[in-house]
Parts: C-alpha cells; sequence; structure tokens
C-alpha cells in the first residue's frame, strides 16, 4: 500500500517520529520531583534588612564612598540637602530613637505611639534601622491624585439642579477637601469657586501655612478641579482644603477639620 496514495497516512507516521524524538531528547520533569530544574537564585542580602532594598542601596552606596550623600538623598521621593524624608516604625522606645535623631543630624517631624517621620541623613539611615524597637523605615512618598483630570457632570447625574431649586443646596454644611494640589484655585474664587472658609497649605512635613498660595505650588489643580465639581453640585457649601504629604499630616489634617465642624470630607488621593 504506497503512501503516496494515502497521504494523510503518511503525515500520521511522520508526526509520530518526530513526537518520539522530542520526547527522547528533551529532558522531562519525573513525577517525583526529581528534576533537572534549577533552584532559583539565592537572594542577596540586604546590608540593613530594616531599610528596605532602595534606602539599603543608598544608605551602602553612601557608606562606600560609591555616591556623595547630597546625591544619594536626591534618588529618594522626598529629600532636604543629604536627609531622606522617612516613615520609621517601632515597636518600643520612640522617645529614645527621637532623641537620637536630634543628637545626630536627624530632624523629626511628626511623632506618634509607634511611628516617627523625619529626615534623617544618608549617614544616619543605618544606625536608625538598628536602633532598639525600630521594625522598619520607609521612604515617604508624595500622594497622588486618584482619578485623573475630572470633568464635572454632576450636576447631570445628580439631578442636583432639581435639589438646588427645593432649596438643598449644601448651605450651612461644612466640607473638607483633602487633595494633592490646589493650583489655580485662587484666580477662580468669585466665579467658579467660593472662597475657603479654613487653608491647611503644607510647604514640608509637619509644616503649614493658612495661605492659599502654598497650595497652588506647581501645576497639579486635581484638588481645584474636585472643589469646583463639588460646588457645581452643591453651590452653598462652605469649603476648607488642605494638601498633607505624609500618614501623619493626613492624621492631623483630619483632625483639625472635625475641630471646625466639618462633616463630609472627599480624599480623592492614593
Amino acid at each position: 500500500m504506497p503512501f503516496s496514495k494515502y497521504p494523510s497516512l503518511l503525515a500520521m507516521v511522520v508526526l509520530s517520529a518526530l513526537m518520539v524524538f522530542v520526547v527522547t531528547a528533551i529532558p522531562g520533569v519525573s513525577a517525583d520531583g526529581d528534576d533537572d530544574i534549577p533552584p532559583p537564585p539565592a537572594k542577596e542580602a540586604l546590608m540593613y534588612p530594616n531599610l528596605g532594598s532602595h534606602l539599603s542601596d543608598l544608605a551602602e552606596a553612601y557608606e562606600q564612598r560609591s555616591a556623595a550623600q547630597r546625591e544619594s538623598a536626591e534618588q529618594a521621593a522626598i529629600s532636604s540637602g543629604g536627609s531622606v524624608a522617612v516613615t520609621i516604625r517601632l515597636t518600643a522606645n520612640v522617645s529614645d530613637v527621637v532623641q537620637f535623631l536630634q543628637d545626630n543630624g536627624g530632624d523629626p517631624r511628626n511623632v506618634g505611639e509607634d511611628y516617627i517621620e523625619a529626615y534623617v541623613p544618608v549617614s544616619l539611615l543605618g544606625a536608625v534601622s538598628e536602633r532598639p524597637g525600630v521594625i522598619r523605615v520607609r521612604e515617604i512618598s508624595p500622594p497622588q491624585p486618584e482619578f485623573g483630570p475630572i470633568t464635572s457632570q454632576g450636576v447631570q447625574a445628580h439631578l442636583s439642579a432639581a435639589w438646588n431649586q427645593a432649596g438643598y443646596s449644601g448651605q450651612g454644611i461644612n466640607v473638607g477637601i483633602i487633595d494633592t494640589n490646589f493650583t489655580g484655585f485662587g484666580s477662580l474664587i468669585g466665579t467658579e469657586l467660593p472662597a475657603p472658609v479654613g487653608v491647611r497649605c503644607y510647604t514640608d512635613l509637619d509644616r503649614f501655612t493658612s495661605n492659599l498660595a502654598d497650595c497652588e505650588r506647581g501645576d497639579d489643580d486635581h484638588g481645584t478641579i474636585v472643589a469646583e465639581s463639588l460646588v457645581d453640585i452643591a453651590p452653598e457649601v462652605s469649603l476648607y482644603i488642605a494638601n498633607p504629604g505624609s500618614f501623619a499630616d493626613l492624621q492631623a489634617t483630619a483632625d483639625w477639620m472635625a475641630s471646625q465642624g466639618v462633616t463630609i470630607i472627599n480624599h480623592s488621593v492614593s
């Protein structure tokens, strides 16, 4: 029976031969787990495990003199001179670590029961991470807008015009807006926005003013757009605005707003 008369049969024979070759030529994995797969490479140990990989690398580069202190600090999310903004988490000895920072060029800003937010010189990072009670040290990262640019369609979506005409316009309601920044807010006062009743504009960790201009630095107008969207829906609300940049400053801002009679807070921030 010539194969040429049965091309499909010829193809099946050739395919079977190839499968036998592949199976015998390539090492397989046994059912017992006794195989030829190499183990994963060992994870390189950090010089300072409590710092995490990035801060440990910065500290190590400085100590090995492969980078200057200021140069190392500038690779962090927030820095000042040769210092890095960090959150130090502790299980004990908070006051001792605060004193250690103050005695060695650190600048503690916010202190809680189990954390310290501070500027720490790169040269001091390793030593701080090994103090008794310290369990980890992490960079403070600036907050980011949660939803990006916003186009207000709230009036139509919520039928708020009808509510406004019925007398529900936000009058007597204090609303807080916590966001990344409020660029352009001042230029819209009297047209798109009312003047805020309270302002808490952070210029650094645990450093803030009541000057609206300090919330309008850079080109980030996310908070301004959120405020416009809110006022479109409830045009008679009283606004309180703030741009905290760390966990402790966020907590302090919420406490401040509550003390001012704010009952609603919008926080569209990651």
